[in-house]
């Protein structure tokens, strides 16, 4: 008789530990924060940035002649408040079963796009991205973790002390879009990415849209995190694992100015 209460016993603790990990997967699963999209389109004025605002000056405006500030598509158009820049990364708890997701994100952002026409087609004369990544934030749920705690020992790893700014600056080239609709259209943008003072080439796909002399643009580009010299956990006994392969995610509001 005692045999068999135990094995009850044994076998409801079973039963709880497999509930209570599936409840876990479950949860993550569910709670996975959405990919950053574009932003809807809200009549505003264009956003006036302090010129001595260090993240500000990481991307300085090129100074264009008065004529250029024309009606049309091409001329300056500044990155405005509200939008969003993060970073997406797989992870793998020794305690959990199911891959994580780490999304962390900032508002912290600055930059332009200097768009010009050629032959009736747009072109990208230059441009500037700044991101402040020692204000990034985990926005993404873990139950029995503080998932604040990665934003320090990801400040670590990017280097942020001495690198406060993940810079993207678009090569000269050919925009494939159209001024004549208001329908979203898909670009890819290649240039140099600078992330811990190591720079690449890389590539963002982008959604974009104009509509109400506002431009919505959202997208990611996926990167090496080993080809910034960046370190990720990745000991197979360790408390965590994290792919090396990372997505980057811009929400970006530009403005005319």
């Amino acid at each position: 008789m005692r045999f068999r209460i135990a094995g009850k016993v044994i076998g409801g603790l079973v039963l709880i530990g497999i509930a209570g990990t599936v409840g876990v997967i479950t949860y993550v699963n569910h709670s996975r924060p959405a990919e950053l999209g574009l932003a809807s389109v809200t009549p505003r004025a264009t956003a006036s940035a302090t010129p001595d605002d260090p993240l500000t000056l990481a991307c300085r405006r090129p100074s264009l002649p008065a004529h250029d500030a024309s009606s049309g598509v091409p001329g300056l158009w500044v990155v405005q408040p509200g939008s969003v820049a993060g970073y997406r990364a797989h992870e793998k708890f020794a305690e959990i079963t199911s891959p994580h997701e780490a999304v962390a994100r900032t508002e912290s952002v600055r930059g332009w796009l200097l768009v010009g026409e050629s032959g009736g087609s747009l072109q990208i004369e230059t441009g500037c991205v700044a991101v402040d990544v020692r204000t990034l934030r985990s926005v993404d749920e873990l139950p029995g973790f503080n998932t604040s705690d990665r934003d320090s020992i990801s400040r670590d790893f990017l280097n942020a002390s001495r690198h406060p700014y993940v810079i993207f600056q678009p090569y000269p080239g050919p925009l494939a879009a159209s001024a004549a609709t208001q329908d979203v259209q898909h670009v890819t943008l290649a240039g140099d990415l600078e992330i811990g003072g190591v720079t690449r080439p890389e590539r963002f796909a982008l959604d974009v849209r104009l509509q109400q002399g506002q431009v919505a643009a959202a997208g990611r580009a996926t990167v090496q995190a080993g080809d910034f010299a960046i370190e990720v956990p990745q000991e197979a006994d360790g408390f965590v694992r994290v792919d090396p392969q990372i997505t980057l995610e811009v929400s970006l509001v530009l403005l005319k100015a």
